[in-house]
């Protein structure tokens, strides 16, 4: 056999076992705990949502029920710098009542990085999770909020941190073996007792994830109370509790 087809041959193999070595050992060193926002096509949660809104000008609050559903949709790549940015598209539906016709209401886009999950809503991006994920390990989620702008300046400084890793969860509705918690802020200011002569604030957000699921539990409260007129509470409350997923 010709020297030249030796040689090719043999360069060949060993590129092909180094390929084999490389690919068994990325498998090996996959993080596991990046399945607790699982990212494929097609993956959805259906959500029941109760909201709670409150109006200062009115001194009035008014209650909402209705089901939301996230629906991983499609991919698109970005190119910066030289590199190329993966991220996928989780399509944002609603409607008033079970059997109802969903209709389109936002769409939320998923970047994954290498230390964490970026997922970018309304144009503000939080860095919802951060791998691997590990109990009590704690960052700032909402690092790239426009916090200067006094409509998201509630959202400055909150530092999300891993609770009840491994965890059972039930959403009310459905029980999950696999959960972890992330508590994303905790903050009162003359709560739960609101002294009508004193300002109040209250400031409360928690997500659940389930392994091969995903979010399956969101509840967000923010709402003030300012001491002087009108005197009235401001702000809202939104539970998300998971129904049904694939």
């Amino acid at each position: 056999m010709n020297n030249k087809i030796v040689t090719f041959l043999l360069v060949a193999a060993i590129s092909t076992m180094t390929f084999i070595s490389c690919k068994k050992r990325q498998t090996e060193s996959g993080d596991a705990t990046r399945n607790y926002f699982p990212l494929k096509f097609g993956k959805y949660v259906t959500y029941a949502v109760d909201s709670i809104y409150y109006n200062e000008d009115s001194c009035s609050q008014y209650r909402v029920k209705s089901q939301m559903k996230y629906v991983v949709t499609d991919t698109f790549t970005d190119r910066k710098n030289f590199t190329y940015k993966l991220s996928y598209i989780l399509d944002v539906f609603s409607r008033p009542y079970e059997g109802a016709v969903w209709k389109p209401i936002g769409v939320i886009i998923l970047n994954p990085t290498a230390t964490g999950l970026n997922w970018t809503e309304a144009n503000i991006k939080y860095t919802k999770l951060v791998f691997p994920i590990e109990e009590g390990k704690s960052w700032k989620g909402n690092a790239f909020a426009p916090v200067s702008d006094t409509q998201f300046s509630f959202l400055k400084d909150w530092n999300y941190n891993y609770r009840n890793v491994n965890k059972s969860y039930n959403t009310g509705f459905v029980n999950f073996d696999n959960t972890v918690t992330v508590l994303e802020n905790d903050e009162s200011i003359n709560y739960p007792a609101v002294d009508s002569q004193v300002s109040a604030l209250r400031t409360y957000s928690k997500a659940v994830y389930a392994y091969n699921v995903g979010l399956v539990y969101k509840e967000i409260t923010h709402w003030t109370y300012k001491a002087y007129k009108p005197k009235c509470v401001n702000g809202y409350s939104v539970v998300m509790q998971a129904i049904d997923h694939n």
